[in-house]
């Protein structure tokens, strides 16, 4: 296990971090198949990650991503990436059949009803290499408080989260309001 929370002074800086993580990521492997959550909340990390690619070319051609939920995947066409390279159907069931190799990088919104990925099986998801935890806001608060308590035996997502050999749980100070003084200060990080 390896959960490591990043706090962030905004939103706009959160995204700006996960848009340069998901760049590495598909710069330093460029067979990378990434997961990602198409709730409205990452839009913003989404189009600042298109921006990160286009600035800093990176070789696409054997980029995989598949969408988490539905619609949202259409900001990721902007990287020209061929529709064969794009899969858009939201479903766990689509993931899985798709013979792909593992996920190397899972982006998931942590929502308010402490839900993270698809509403049935996240085994796929719970089985990437990496996996990008976003959630920013006070009304997300609550849950990314709920995610640091979460019991390692609990058998919930958060638990499933928490167990996951790599986790970055990437937050902005609204939504680390209902965490101990101590720990933001502690994750607190500065990103320039």
């Amino acid at each position: 296990m390896a959960m490591n929370f990043k706090i962030f002074e905004s939103k706009e800086v959160a995204d700006l971090y996960l848009a340069d993580l998901m760049r590495k990521q598909i710069h330093n492997n460029p067979e990378s198949i990434l997961a990602v959550d198409t709730h409205e909340e990452l839009s913003a990390a989404y189009e600042k990650f298109v921006g990160e690619v286009k600035n800093h070319p990176a070789d696409l051609s054997e980029v995989q991503v598949y969408a988490v939920g539905k619609d949202g995947l259409d900001i990721f066409k902007k990287l020209d990436l061929p529709s064969s390279q794009i899969y858009t159907g939201g479903t766990a069931e689509d993931l899985d059949n798709k013979g792909k190799k593992k996920v190397n990088v899972a982006v998931l919104n942590l929502n308010n009803n402490k839900k993270v990925g698809f509403n049935n099986d996240n085994d796929d998801l719970f089985k990437a290499k990496e996996m990008f935890i976003y959630a920013t806001g006070s009304n997300s608060s609550e849950v990314v408080r709920a995610l640091y308590e979460a019991p390692l035996d609990g058998g919930s997502n958060l638990s499933d989260i928490k167990n996951h050999r790599m986790v970055t749980v990437i937050i902005d100070t609204d939504a680390a309001a209902d965490l101990d003084s101590d720990i933001v200060d502690y994750y607190t990080y500065k990103f320039a």
